[in-house]
């Protein structure tokens, strides 16, 4: 599995190509790059729950970690720093901090046998749901199925993070929609942290299975009207802004 390409997929070109300083693989003539966003990863769940990360600004930077870290961002921020001098506790990880929307992720999470699945019945109910999972990570407890979209969504603080709030509804009915038949965890933060693919826990990946925003919207649409709600509600949301993405994330 060509791990580097399934990052670059979710990506979406959100980070720089190279790090922009002390690169082993940016040629001399090469000029950095123009600043882009900046991600979060950990090296255990633990460290994850403790919010003890770095803060990533470029795919070189994730590369040369290949299998090190276990979560991460895969949703772009417009900067991460630290909260300590040490550099040990990462900061910037909320949804007002969010650059792009890049995918969205369900979190498959088995608690008993009955539970048990595979990822072929992540597979199964796409073919009904007619959206395909671009990539399909296996975790501790289940699985988590990554829907990356065909182009980021941007966000921006004018249109009042309509973006987001869109974004949000699309990923809700998505998680209701495989949590009618599978054992889905409903409560984990829609654009927070999660599993980072490694050659050790990929399951499926095919970056063919990518759709618009327009695509998943009209889906969506139906979803939410069958709730009885009215188109002109979907852009109003209240509750998570600004929440630290760890307290709700996807283990």
């Amino acid at each position: 599995m060509n791990i580097p390409f399934v990052v670059e997929t979710v990506l979406h070109d959100g980070l720089l190509k190279y790090k922009f300083k002390n690169s082993k693989i940016r040629s001399i003539t090469t000029k950095p790059g123009k600043s882009k966003g900046a991600i979060f990863a950990y090296r255990s769940k633990k460290s994850m729950i403790g919010g003890r990360g770095v803060v990533l600004t470029s795919e070189e930077a994730i590369h040369e970690n290949q299998d090190t870290f276990t979560h991460w961002t895969p949703n772009v921020y417009r900067y991460g720093t630290y909260a300590d001098e040490n550099r040990s506790y990462t900061k910037g990880h909320s949804e007002n901090n969010l650059r792009q929307i890049n995918t969205f992720f369900i979190d498959f999470d088995i608690h008993t046998a009955k539970e048990t699945i595979s990822a072929s019945d992540i597979l199964t109910t796409a073919i009904d749901l007619g959206f395909m999972p671009t990539l399909i990570i296996k975790s501790d407890k289940g699985y988590q199925a990554y829907f990356v979209l065909e182009t980021p969504v941007y966000v921006t603080s004018k249109s009042e993070f309509k973006s987001v709030k869109a974004a949000k509804i699309i990923s809700q009915n998505i998680r209701e929609y495989f949590g009618k038949s599978l054992p889905v965890d409903l409560t984990c933060n829609h654009f927070g942290i999660a599993r980072i693919p490694r050659t050790d826990n990929v399951e499926f990946f095919d970056p063919n299975y990518r759709y618009s925003f327009k695509e998943w919207q009209d889906w969506s649409f139906k979803q939410t009207d069958n709730k009885g709600f009215t188109r002109s509600s979907l852009t109003v949301l209240s509750g998570t802004e600004g929440k630290k993405q760890v307290d709700e994330a996807c283990a």
